[in-house]
């Protein structure tokens, strides 16, 4: 059976940008929250197991070790003010949620994926487009699903679009940095040398141990050398900030996060109040 983990974060900006504006009869923006609605629809009609991951708050306990970390500002009231209803939305269509506040969604799909990908007869399906999600995918056991690109991302394309397996992608992140996480990895170090760097050492901790062996052996190994031996200790850190929590506390009962019947009075209401014409 396949238990299906969304990305509820992703989904909410996806649907923003994606999905026409449209407002409530009270002037609310609910452009998003209705192309949100629409995607939960169409998940629930392909799978019986289903879970949605929010982080409505935005900030973590990772603006705390860094503070250039993404936060909620400059995002758009107008998407902000829709996570609360997604979440309600969410609940109403029978859906497991997580909601997370102290952690990120991703953190949350991470520790369901820990507890599930080792049962058998369960794979996972991640739906969401986020790179750091890839450090989950395990063979054909947990998988990604672009909702964008209607297109699955197994091992093997991590290994062919990076040069590196899934459990490092933290180490690569580390290396070559996240514009949209907001850090700004290695300076001058790019996807190429960080996924060479990473085929002849396994992570950053042996790479910054053998750094005199491979310095001359690396386009500009030398100048990359004496980067990360200066900047080891932010190394260190951007590796954490990538580096998703799999021991959130999350439900590790599978029945729980079996789609039930979805709250029809309860729905009308929330259609009717926001406009939406469900």
């Amino acid at each position: 059976m396949d238990l299906y983990l969304v990305d509820g974060t992703y989904e909410l900006f996806r649907a923003h940008f994606g999905y026409p504006s449209r407002k409530s009869k009270d002037g609310i923006e609910v452009g998003a929250t209705k192309g949100y609605i629409n995607h939960l629809l169409t998940l629930r009609k392909n799978y019986e197991y289903l879970c949605v991951s929010f982080d409505h708050t935005v900030e973590s306990f990772r603006n705390k070790l860094y503070k250039g970390y993404k936060s909620s500002v400059g995002i758009d009231k107008e998407i902000l003010n829709q996570f609360k209803l997604v979440e309600e939305v969410t609940k109403l269509l029978g859906i497991k949620l997580l909601s997370m506040t102290k952690y990120e969604a991703d953190d949350g799909i991470a520790s369901v994926c820990k507890i599930f990908s080792s049962q058998k007869n369960i794979n996972i399906v991640i739906g969401s487009l986020d790179k750091d999600l890839m450090q989950c995918i395990h063979g054909n056991k947990v998988i990604m699903y672009s909702t964008r690109y209607k297109s699955y991302i197994r091992e093997s394309d991590v290994i062919e679009k990076f040069g590196i397996k899934p459990k490092q992608i933290p180490d690569f992140l580390a290396i070559v940095g996240d514009n949209a996480d907001g850090y700004p990895g290695m300076n001058g170090m790019g996807e190429k040398t960080a996924s060479q760097l990473l085929n002849m050492y396994k992570n950053i901790d042996e790479i910054y141990l053998n750094r005199d062996k491979w310095s001359k052996k690396i386009r500009a190994g030398e100048r990359h050398s004496e980067t990360i031996g200066n900047n080891f200790k932010l190394l260190k850190l951007y590796k954490d900030l990538s580096t998703l929590k799999t021991d959130v506390k999350v439900s590790n009962d599978l029945n729980s996060y079996k789609v039930k019947k979805i709250n029809k009075k309860g729905l009308q209401i929330f259609s009717d109040k926001y406009s939406l014409n469900l």
